[in-house]
């Protein structure tokens, strides 16, 4: 695509988008970045369309970010929230029309309950959470109102299960396991661990929604790499990074086993040849990043 105006960000100083602001940066050094989070522009106040308004223009992009995580709660007062952040952007983009928008949403829509087969963007959605189902409505509202304009075109991506450095809380998933283990803290581990997972680096994802951001793809993209890993796998390499077993909390399941595999054909049509980061170079950056923090504290 052509050069945008600018490039309007929402969420810019989450953990995603504020890596994202640094990659658009890099592969779009003429375009203006334009980074807006709460408390500068909070998208769930009744204001914020007409604030919104003022940074939007025809020839910009709006890439969105914006959410509040599964983590902070998954409850209908949350998903209260972002669906008012949702519908304060489609108001602000159906009275100042962009040329694109990039939505980053969550595979979390097809359930993370659902046993399904190989997971690709044509497997019915049946999302299990309020993220999930938040994610969805997020979703159907900004294509009604791309819809309805003729020049926007809409870029829906969905990540699984991302892990990276500097995760502003505890997850579920290697770099949470990491984190306790360098702690010698006990690690929980839910039934046998070996429920298969899409477990994505974080900077694959940042590197492929500047690529996609940036190029003329547009409907749903899953953002997967077609590898899936285990909970007890993830384990394994940690042992290796730490030079230790760490202890584990075992739990009986309280959910029925599920496995997520996923198709990354589509993906890799729209990025050819994108490497992505096997979860042992990646949990190796997590241990050298998280090394580094430290040592930079004093600690």
């Amino acid at each position: 695509m052509s050069a945008f105006s600018r490039i309007v960000l929402l969420g810019h100083t989450g953990y995603i988008g504020s890596r994202l602001a640094g990659a658009l940066r890099s592969a779009a050094p003429d375009v203006p970045i334009v980074g807006r989070s709460a408390p500068t522009l909070d998208l769930t106040r009744q204001q914020a369309p007409t604030e919104l308004e003022q940074l939007l223009d025809p020839d910009c992009a709006l890439v969105i970010c914006a959410a509040i995580k599964k983590q902070l709660g998954d409850n209908p007062e949350i998903f209260e929230q972002n669906l008012a952040m949702v519908l304060n952007i489609c108001r602000a983009v159906a009275a100042r029309p962009v040329r694109r928008i990039v939505f980053v949403s969550s595979a979390s829509v097809y359930g993370e309950d659902v046993q399904h087969g190989v997971i690709d963007e044509s497997t019915p959605v049946q999302p299990t959470s309020f993220y999930g189902i938040g994610k969805f409505t997020a979703e159907r509202l900004l294509v009604r109102m791309a819809g309805q304009q003729p020049g926007t075109s809409l870029l829906v991506l969905r990540p699984a299960l991302v892990y990276g450095p500097q995760e502003p809380a505890y997850y579920y998933g290697p770099s949470g396991f990491l984190r306790k283990a360098l702690s010698d803290s006990p690690i929980t581990l839910w039934g046998d661990g070996e429920e298969l997972r899409e477990f994505l680096f974080v900077d694959d994802v940042v590197a492929l929604t500047a690529r996609l951001t940036l190029g003329d793809a547009t409907g749903v993209l899953n953002i997967v790499s077609g590898t899936t890993y285990t909970y007890t796998q993830a384990l394994t390499v940690i042992a290796k990074l730490a030079g230790r077993q760490p202890p584990i909390d075992s739990r009986a399941r309280t959910r029925d086993k599920v496995d997520h595999r996923f198709d990354a054909s589509r993906l890799l049509g729209a990025c050819p040849g994108f490497v992505f980061t096997s979860m042992e170079e990646g949990l190796r950056r997590v241990a050298s990043e998280t090394a580094t923090a430290s040592s930079g504290t004093g600690r």
